[in-house]
Parts: structure tokens; C-alpha cells; sequence
């Protein structure tokens, strides 16, 4: 086909895939036929609803436990997809939390928590990974990264600073790697329904005062950063790497 966003037969691990963000791109992937490794780190019962929502698409799923800041558990979810699939096409990097915290406020545990699992996570499972993939000669690397990365937000130091560390790591690492096929790029969304933006625009005027700085006049879905992830996983995006995409409705 002249245009194709098939991912057939390929192997995708995404990380924090049980809901959320996570939750659509893997479902999405499975839709294109890719078979899919999601990982959790408390939420069982989702993770096997995802199981078997995706399996309805004839793709595998596999469901591994663990908390991507961990380095020995990064290695057996990779062991055991190498185990099951024998290869890994792409990995979105997608897990990712928030605390709130002024500077001055923050306490070191807080500030460590956020870096470990939205910057040395990524890290975590892309050192693993390349290998891997440079012994295919291929491979896709796709980072969740956020439009607060570029502008800055207060009350969120510790995950600006994690999200802006990410874009120099995803162009360096497109850099690096480029000589062996593999690709690195970033998606830096602005407001997304999720769970916990739901709970954020439910105070009074906040959804209303957001409205206003977003040209296209809505809050972005889910689904908006699934189908980015999905032009970039697919050879639509072959000439594409070492960018961040900013999906954010035309918001600064």
C-alpha cells in the first residue's frame, strides 16, 4: 500500500501500559497488528483487562510486573519478551508519574521518586533494549515527554526537569544510533484527558481557563497521542528521528 501504518508481526514493549496513555497506544499497536509487552506495578486487574481486550486483534500480549526505576526488573521484562517473541521492534517509553512541589518545598525523597521513574526509567529500559536492537539492525524508541518540558510549569520542577532532560536524551541517543537503523523520537502532549487530569478539571473554572489558551478549542484525547505513537512506530516515519513532537492543539 502507498500509505501503511501496519505494524504486523512486529513486537512492542510500552511501558505503564496497563491505563492511561499506555493503556491506548498498546491497544492501538495491537489493532495494527503488533503483539504487545505491557508492564504494571500495581494494578493487576487492568493489566489482564488490557490482556484480553488487545488479544481480541490475533496479536499475543504478555503481562509483566515491575517498576521500570528498577534496573532487575527492566531486565527480566526484557528477558521475557526476548523469551516469548524472540526480537523487540519498538519501545515506548511511556511510564511516567507527578508530584507537586514548589522549589524550596520539595523533599529529596519527592524530587527522586519523579526523576527515577520519568528519566532513569526511560534510561533503564533503552539501555537494555539497544542491544537488542542493534543486533536486529532495527529498531523504534518512541519517549513520552510533555509540552512543559519547553515552557516550564510551576509547582512541577522535579517533572519538567525530568520531561526537558528526556528531549536531550531522545535526539542524542537518535544520533548514536542512527547507523544501525534504529530511530529515537519524542511526544511532548499538552493537556490530555486521563485520570488525573480528570480530577484536575473538575475544579471550578479550571477546564474553562485551559479552553482559552488551546487554539483548537478542545482538550486533547488519549487517542490523539495514540495515533502520533503510531505514525512514528510505522514506515510512514522511516526518514523521521532525533525530534519531539509537540501535540498540543496550538497551545504554547
Amino acid at each position: 500500500d502507498a500509505i501503511s501504518l501496519s505494524l504486523l508481526g512486529q513486537v512492542s514493549i510500552v511501558t505503564g501500559g496497563s491505563r492511561g496513555l499506555g493503556r491506548v497506544i498498546a491497544l492501538l499497536f495491537a489493532q495494527a497488528g503488533a503483539n504487545v509487552v505491557v508492564n504494571y506495578v500495581k494494578n493487576k486487574t487492568a493489566a489482564e483487562e488490557l490482556k484480553e481486550e488487545a488479544e481480541k486483534y490475533g496479536v499475543e500480549v504478555l503481562v509483566e510486573q515491575g517498576n521500570i526505576a528498577n534496573y532487575a526488573d527492566c531486565k527480566r521484562i526484557l528477558e521475557n519478551t526476548l523469551r516469548q517473541f524472540n526480537k523487540v521492534n519498538i519501545l515506548v517509553n511511556n511510564a511516567g508519574i507527578w508530584e507537586p512541589g514548589n522549589i524550596g518545598d520539595i523533599a529529596p525523597d519527592s524530587w527522586q521518586r519523579v526523576i527515577d521513574v520519568n528519566l532513569t526509567g526511560v534510561y533503564n529500559f533503552t539501555n537494555l533494549v539497544v542491544p537488542v536492537m542493534k543486533e536486529q539492525k532495527c529498531g523504534n524508541i518512541i519517549n513520552i515527554s510533555s509540552r512543559c518540558s519547553r515552557r516550564g510549569e510551576a509547582g512541577s520542577s522535579a517533572y519538567v526537569a525530568a520531561k526537558a532532560a528526556l528531549n536531550g536524551f531522545t535526539r542524542s541517543i537518535a544520533i548514536e544510533l542512527g547507523a544501525y537503523n534504529i530511530r529515537a523520537n519524542g511526544v511532548a502532549p499538552a493537556w490530555i484527558y486521563t485520570d488525573m487530569v480528570y480530577e484536575h478539571l473538575g475544579k471550578q473554572g479550571v477546564k474553562e481557563k485551559i479552553l482559552k489558551t488551546i487554539p483548537l478549542g478542545r482538550i486533547g484525547d488519549p487517542e490523539d497521542v495514540a495515533n502520533l505513537c503510531l505514525f512514528l512506530a510505522s514506515d510512514l516515519s522511516s526518514y523521521l528521528t532525533g525530534e519531539t513532537i509537540f501535540l498540543t492543539g496550538g497551545s504554547i
